[in-house]
């Protein structure tokens, strides 16, 4: 995306993304052609610092000196003509464009590279033409910001969307360019191009930019709509500790001091609803709140039971392979990669499974986190199994703690059991038999590899059995997984992709090479929990195989041991 320099006959020099239209001087003249951002705003700087004469000549001249490397460009000065129809609807009934609205309820609080143009283009009905248009409206307005999707900061650089300093430097015409490595799965981003950053709500709309209620269908969204309270509808009765916890989350929410608070959690303790109280109080005041999780297959778990409590609110659902990236809505759900794309936009963050790849460890994801939260915002961390920097900070004083030990059931935690196995024994098949008596068998192993070896050698063992697998590559994975929720796989072989934020009644639990360098106690306390979730099935087993006790291993059944035996003190769980 390139920008051109505006010159009018009075006046400092500008820049602008657009060609022709009604929205430049009417007497005026651009350079062409148009240069990337930066280099635009550099040129200028260097114009002002120098005090450079401001005829259209002397700037071509001064071009050309400081950068003989464009010589070779046909650089020509153009008259701004505006164009015979403006995109942009004028109507007389109403002080805000139709468009102009649509797009900023679209866009409030968010920052869009280059390549998210042309969706929003398809999701409004409008042309990539139209889209910039808006945008630079918008920045003309003051109510957002063209800036370099990757920025010169001292000696180095810096990613605008993800924070990222260790930057790709590569040599360009314009003079030395930086790619940014680590938030490339969103499209990549160059010193060379632009983000659009929205800086706040359109001025005719609601604080929150959004109405909360959901638009009538076929209602446009600069139609008029009235705003309706937030209908919080739980289908679920919380037990003693749940109550517990969500009073203490509401009053961390609701109270000006503390700015994040971890939520420990058993596994399967329902957490996620315990934070919903806390959210519905949120919105109700007007704020705009946001539930985040590292992986789109908890996304995807959570996505029906927010949209069941909260049934006349809109909710955005943002992963890797949402159909709509735009939609305007005071409750969002997004992996942690979509995150990415808001600026300063929530007033509360609900951050599930923050110690899970890829979050965990991952400084990029972690600067967007921060960088989507409103100034003064707050943040709920959910785990089950936290961090040694999270637990410092509890201890240090720098992050409050509410603890959730025990499952709405009143039964303890099915404690996990070490078999001493060599993976180079036959594929266990006494244990993966006796445990499908009891339920669906999910089998956890450490290397992708592994997963379709054993499907295969599973079904030559056991021959009429619904066996199944997957991993994160796997094309037929969310619709594998839909079929494993509805209990139609007799055993399910899976990589870590299922340790987290999904539920399979009546479970059972396998990990083969237990022992292995990949699963560190928080990974085994996480795959042991995904039994005995359920009322109608609190108990059952789960297996670790391995050749070698690890420590992990004895950690990952402490931790558990010690989550029963807090609950028990606490009288949240049955004398077991």
């Amino acid at each position: 995306m390139l920008f051109y320099i505006i010159r009018t006959d009075s006046g400092e020099p500008s820049i602008s993304p657009i060609v022709q239209g009604d929205k430049l001087p009417s007497r005026a003249e651009m350079l062409t052609p148009g240069l990337p951002l930066a280099f635009a705003q550099s040129l200028i700087e260097i114009l002002k610092s120098q005090q450079v004469k401001k005829g259209k000549q002397e700037i071509l001249k001064f071009l050309l000196r400081k950068h003989s490397g464009l010589a070779s460009m046909d650089w020509r000065w153009r008259s701004t003509q505006p164009e015979a129809k403006n995109p942009i609807v004028h109507t007389q009934e109403v002080e805000v464009d139709v468009e102009e609205f649509a797009f900023a309820s679209r866009v409030q609080s968010r920052q869009l590279s280059e390549a998210d143009f042309q969706r929003l283009a398809n999701e409004m009905g409008l042309n990539l033409k139209e889209v910039i248009l808006l945008c630079h409206e918008s920045v003309l307005q003051g109510q957002a910001e063209w800036i370099p999707a990757v920025q010169k900061e001292g000696q180095g650089w810096r990613c605008m969307r993800c924070g990222e300093t260790e930057i790709k430097e590569w040599p360009s015409i314009y003079g030395l360019a930086g790619t940014c490595p680590s938030c490339a799965a969103l499209g990549a981003l160059s010193s060379l191009q632009t983000l659009y950053r929205s800086l706040g709500p359109h001025p005719d709309c609601k604080e929150g930019g959004m109405p909360f209620a959901k638009l009538p269908e076929n209602q446009g969204l600069g139609d008029s709509v009235e705003l309706q309270p937030v209908r919080f509808s739980p289908h679920w009765t919380l037990s003693l500790a749940q109550e517990q916890a969500s009073q203490g989350v509401l009053e961390f929410v609701s109270t000006e001091t503390g700015k994040n608070l971890l939520l420990w959690a058993a596994c399967g303790a329902g957490k996620t609803e315990v934070c919903f109280p806390a959210a519905a109080w949120a919105l109700e005041r007007g704020q705009k709140v946001l539930f985040a999780a590292p992986r789109q297959d908890v996304v995807l778990d959570v996505a029906p039971r927010l949209e069941r409590d909260f049934p006349e609110l809109s909710v955005s659902v943002l992963t890797g392979v949402s159909t709509e990236r735009f939609s305007p809505a005071p409750l969002v759900l997004a992996t942690t990669h979509q995150v990415l794309r808001f600026y300063q936009a929530f007033d509360l963050i609900f951050m599930d499974e923050v110690d899970a790849f890829p979050y965990h460890g991952n400084a990029a994801l972690a600067w967007g986190l921060q960088q989507s939260l409103k100034p003064g915002g707050k943040i709920v961390y959910l785990t089950a199994t936290p961090s040694p920097e999270n637990r410092a900070k509890v201890q240090n004083k720098g992050m409050q703690l509410v603890r959730l030990p025990a499952r709405h059931h009143r039964k303890a935690l099915p404690v996990p059991e070490w078999i001493k196995y060599s993976t180079n024994q036959e594929v266990a098949s006494q244990w993966i038999k006796a445990l499908a008596e009891s339920g669906p068998v999910l089998i956890f192993v450490p290397k992708i590899s592994w997963v379709n070896m054993y499907v295969e050698k599973l079904h030559d063992l056991f021959p009429g059995w619904a066996i199944e697998g997957s991993y994160s590559s796997d094309p037929g994975r969310r619709e594998k997984i839909e079929r494993l929720r509805k209990d139609e796989y007799r055993v399910f072989i899976s990589t870590s992709i299922l340790e987290r934020g999904v539920t399979i009644p009546n479970a059972q639990v396998m990990v083969l090479a237990a022992d292995h360098e990949l699963f560190d106690e928080r990974a085994l306390v996480q795959m042991a929990g995904r039994v005995g979730r359920t009322q109608e099935n609190p108990e059952g087993r789960a297996l670790f195989l391995a050749k070698h006790k690890t420590p992990a291993i004895e950690k990952a059944i402490h931790w558990i041991q010690e989550q029963n035996r807090l609950a028990l003190e606490q009288g949240l769980i049955d004398p077991f």
